[in-house]
């Protein structure tokens, strides 16, 4: 039996899709039941009966928040795949954040020793690596050091992943993945719904930022990959390629037959949107689209080595091509509502 947290999130539904194909029997936990139509959805994107893949499938709903639960959903278990958290730049969410992304992780941990789990797959970031020295691309080797400027989103997931290396040193069998910016199928339903509808509006400003990008599918395939070896003990970043982020909405842009975004954004257009985006949220009661940390985080530029992953039998979808299949999928699902 191998668990899935996180299982109705854009990673989690395709781990859970590699591992279906595959046959094995799974057990998905979930956190909304409203979010699992997604999943139905995803799964067609890649197969003609969905209904039979998801089959296979144990559902389970629950908080990983909760000890309790969580011990009790191990049960029986041979291998995890952790891919639940939260991913925000809002520092209204700090604690949130620092329940799901540590104390979450913590529990699962816990229940993974306790229930003698063979082997934990953790999901952590890039977020949680160190910085490289000016023109070098950043290694699993670099030391995150927290400083003023780090954001809470940062701190949770460096400390969720000294969860699982507590867990290691405690007899665990884990692995971790760091991946770069997931895009491909599915997209619209995370963090990437956002930016996919100001492109299809006509998007004229670009944040001048470089960072990795990778495909969804290649983040499952490899966790699958690590997990399925003998490799425990390490980590991985999982990233395809360093790209402006100029030239992926260029790519999402002419997938839309849109107009290609011309105006680099400044730090006077930063706050102004930042300030609409806070009245926004306060108005409407959502949460900011786009806030100061996150634009900061846009307009760093970092690159990452994907040179230690390459070690396995593993071969990245080129970005642009990942773009084109995501966005072509994206305009049947609008078109469909």
């Amino acid at each position: 039996m191998i668990v899935v947290t996180g299982s109705t999130g854009l990673l989690g539904m395709h781990v859970l899709y590699e591992l279906a194909a595959r046959g094995h029997s799974l057990r998905a936990l979930y956190h909304s039941t409203e979010k699992l139509e997604r999943v139905r959805k995803v799964f067609g994107f890649y197969c003609s009966d969905p209904d039979g893949l998801l089959k296979q499938i144990e559902w389970v709903k629950g908080d990983i928040r909760d000890t309790f639960f969580i011990s009790d959903a191990l049960q029986h278990t041979t291998h995890v795949y952790h891919t639940a958290g939260l991913v925000s730049f809002n520092e209204k969410d700090k604690h949130r954040l620092m329940e799901i992304n540590v104390n979450g992780t913590s529990n699962l941990v816990n229940a993974c020793l306790e229930q003698g789990v063979q082997k934990l797959c953790h999901v952590s970031s890039i977020a949680s690596l160190g910085e490289a020295q000016p023109g070098e691309p950043i290694t699993e080797n670099m030391i995150w050091r927290p400083d003023l400027s780090a954001s809470s989103y940062s701190i949770s997931k460096f400390k969720g992943e000294m969860e699982v290396w507590r867990g290691i040193h405690e007899g665990l069998n884990a692995v971790i993945v760091n991946p770069s910016v997931i895009v491909g199928p599915g997209m619209w339903f995370s963090q990437g719904a956002s930016l996919l509808k100001q492109v299809r509006k006509g998007l004229l400003y670009y944040p001048a930022g470089t960072s990795g990008y990778v495909d969804v599918r290649d983040v499952a395939h490899a966790m699958v990959v690590l997990t399925e070896s003998d490799t425990t003990g390490e980590r991985y970043t999982i990233n395809s390629q360093n790209l402006p982020h100029r030239e992926v909405i260029n790519y999402m842009a002419e997938a839309m037959n849109k107009t290609l975004p011309t105006r680099r954004l400044s730090s006077t257009i930063i706050k102004l949107a930042c300030s609409y985006e806070y009245m926004r949220a306060l108005v409407t009661g959502q949460s900011p689209r786009i806030t100061l940390k996150s634009m900061d985080v846009a307009s760093q530029t970092t690159s990452y080595s994907n040179q230690k992953i390459l070690s396995f039998p593993i071969q990245f979808i080129p970005i642009r091509e990942s773009i084109q299949f995501a966005v072509g999928l994206y305009l049947k699902e609008i078109n469909v509502k």
